[in-house]
């Protein structure tokens, strides 16, 4: 009698034992994470849309010297097929500094200041099985692009490195491989549609004029820059921003300034090999 009512009492223990385990593991909400990121040099962005609703978003932007300033936003969000919608409420900002001591600097702050707010309105575009975050307005601790999601996402269709490489915009590549989503240029706004070009436009070098500056850092040598100009215009597609190289990508150009027929351009790099881009060399939008 004795052996049963302790095998009674062991049976008791383990079953209240599993009805609270199994209490604790209904108590707790697994928040699962879709996250949209961006890395470039010294220059990082990433939103995570939690299943909860709440959003966190991260920004860093490092210096060579080790300063450094980042930024963490929160709040909750709205998502349909096509939109999303953040609502931010709190601001963690960090920054980091070398000179002339190392210092850290953290504060949690409200949201609302100017210098704090950002981009909280962007249209969902998917292309292959790539989903991308994409907004007229640009929203970025680093702000020397001028250009916003869209014209940055046409650059970059046009040159033919998407959908494998992205510019400083936020994307996500889809877990399911399998997806394939067709392009459709009706899913990006009327005003930007014309940004994107159908075919590659090729075009060649008609005239150049050297551009001569003094180095700040080296004042016994001049920086050496051309000013390119191709026979195809703004009747032949071209618009400012468009990008250029030759076939064996030793030479590449921007284009800054159109006309009907002709366009202007100047490459980014200083003191390039001249047989690089004589007179009459083709340049093509992508190869």
């Amino acid at each position: 009698m004795k052996i049963v009512l302790q095998t009674l009492i062991l049976l008791l223990i383990l079953s209240c034992s599993n009805k609270q385990s199994s209490e604790a593991k209904g108590n707790t909400i697994k928040i699962d994470t879709v996250s949209y990121a961006y890395h470039g040099f010294n220059h990082h962005r990433k939103l995570d849309l939690l299943s909860n609703q709440e959003f966190i978003r991260f920004e860093s932007v490092a210096s060579c010297f080790g300063d450094a300033r980042i930024e963490k936003h929160f709040g909750n969000y709205i998502m349909t097929d096509s939109a999303l919608k953040l609502n931010p409420n709190k601001v963690e900002l960090i920054v980091y500094s070398s000179f002339p001591e190392e210092k850290e600097k953290k504060e949690m702050l409200d949201y609302g200041a100017d210098s704090l707010k950002i981009n909280t309105d962007f249209q969902i575009f998917a292309w292959k099985n790539k989903e991308y975050l994409l907004s007229e307005k640009y929203d970025s601790l680093r702000t020397f692009n001028l250009r916003n999601d869209f014209q940055q996402f046409a650059y970059f269709y046009n040159i033919g490195e998407e959908p494998n490489s992205s510019g400083n915009y936020l994307t996500r590549t889809k877990k399911d491989s399998t997806l394939n989503i067709a392009w459709n240029i009706n899913k990006i706004p009327q005003n930007y549609r014309s940004l994107f070009l159908n075919v590659p436009i090729s075009a060649k070098i008609i005239d150049r004029n050297k551009i001569i500056e003094k180095d700040e850092l080296d004042l016994e040598n001049d920086l050496i820059s051309w000013r390119i100009k191709i026979n195809k215009g703004a009747a032949d597609g071209i618009v400012n921003g468009l990008h250029f190289t030759t076939k064996n990508r030793e030479f590449s150009l921007d284009i800054d300034s159109t006309e009907k027929s002709i366009s202007f351009g100047k490459c980014r790099f200083y003191n390039m090999n001249e047989q690089h881009f004589r007179i009459g060399t083709e340049m093509r939008t992508k190869w």
